[in-house]
């Protein structure tokens, strides 16, 4: 799977097929996307590599890393320190975001008030355990 930033600086590869896709509805990837929520999948680190540009880090919180394309902000990655071997890849910047729609909802305790849950998703009031 391909995918990429806004202005095309950044293109990255996934050489697996992402092993699930979550919509996150915590205060972070709010603030992260400017969204009202973030869909992420989830692939294996060695599955994820950038192929042109380069993405821009930052810690976002005590245990976590967020990246972004450094010329048009596009949100393209998040990594969480207690699992270092996924990185989590934000869906809308999949070439084919349709290829992996999302099982679950998560934080939907923080959800904001005038967003609707997809009946047909998981929902879980923080992140599952594992």
């Amino acid at each position: 799977m391909l995918g990429g930033c806004l202005c095309g600086a950044v293109r990255y590869r996934l050489d697996a097929r992402p092993r699930m896709s979550v919509n996150c509805h915590c205060s972070l990837c709010r603030r992260h996307s400017g969204a009202a929520f973030l869909t992420y999948v989830a692939v294996d680190r060695s599955a994820f590599r950038i192929e042109r540009g380069e993405v821009a880090d930052y810690r976002s919180s005590p245990d976590a890393v967020r990246s972004h394309c450094g010329a048009c902000g596009s949100p393209l990655t998040f990594i969480l320190d207690g699992d270092p071997q996924s990185v989590w890849v934000t869906a809308g910047t999949l070439d084919d975001p349709d290829a992996v729609p999302p099982a679950q909802n998560w934080f939907v305790r923080d959800k904001v008030r005038w967003t609707e849950l997809d009946a047909g998703l998981e929902n879980w009031p923080e992140a599952p355990e594992g």
